[in-house]
Parts: structure tokens; C-alpha cells; sequence
């Protein structure tokens, strides 16, 4: 079974149409015929990307954004992912907290972490990584 780790940068580029939006579209229909694939997203990076919206003067509520994601698991953002997350200071510390985040979440589920961001790709992180563009 494929478990992926959506970063905020895929959702985003989804929601806005961006390049590399596409393949999140094709994860959810994946996940809609029951192909086995398990999604999740930090709360922390959905925090992100319900920010960037509001932000940018986007008409989405969190319950659009659900919609949206249906099947896509929305994650606390916990204690052990916090200690991962903080470790991730040492060894990426060009990363975001949203970025750390998803690598914790990832990292703690032994999934692949998707992301837009190819900076990840010159870190240490220890997590499979797929960059979308």
C-alpha cells in the first residue's frame, strides 16, 4: 500500500492550478477507486495553505478545502511529530516549520513526503521524497 504526505506547495498547486497540481488529481482519484493509496497532511500545513488563501483574497472555507481533499487524511500536528519536526533543524535548517512538518509526518509513517519545493531534494531528511515540478 503507497502512503503519501501531502506538503502545503502540492495543495496549493492544486487549488490554484499550477504545474504539478495535476499529479494530487490524480492521487485523489486513486484514492476515490480505492486503489489502496493513503494520504495525509499535516494540520500544519493545512494551516498553511488555508492561510496562503485567505491571504491572497481566495473564497475557500476549511469545509471547501475538505471537500476538495476528500480521503485525504488531516493529521495532528503532536508530539512526535513536533520532536522530529525539531530535529529537522539540525540536519535542514533552511526549512520551514510547514516544511518540517510534513517531513515529520512522513518520516513518522515511513511515507513518501510530496512537495513542489525542490530544495528538499539538497537535505538530509531520511524521507522519501517526491518533487512534483
Amino acid at each position: 500500500m503507497d502512503s503519501v504526505v501531502l506538503d502545503s506547495s502540492v495543495v496549493l498547486a492544486y487549488v490554484l492550478k499550477e504545474r504539478g497540481g495535476q499529479r494530487l488529481d490524480s492521487l485523489l482519484d486513486s484514492i476515490d477507486r480505492g486503489d489502496g493509496v493513503l494520504a495525509a497532511i499535516s494540520s500544519v500545513n493545512w494551516c498553511e495553505v488555508l492561510g496562503r488563501l485567505h491571504r491572497d483574497n481566495q473564497t475557500m472555507a476549511p469545509t471547501d478545502l475538505s471537500a476538495l481533499l476528500s480521503g485525504v487524511e488531516l493529521v495532528p500536528f503532536g508530539k512526535r511529530e513536533a520532536e522530529i519536526a525539531a530535529d529537522y533543524v539540525r540536519s535542514a535548517p533552511a526549512l520551514s516549520l510547514g516544511d518540517r512538518a510534513c517531513l515529520a509526518l512522513a518520516a513518522a509513517r515511513k511515507a513518501t513526503a510530496w512537495t513542489t519545493d525542490k530544495i528538499w531534494t539538497r537535505m538530509n531528511t531520511g524521507v522519501d521524497l517526491e518533487v512534483l515540478r
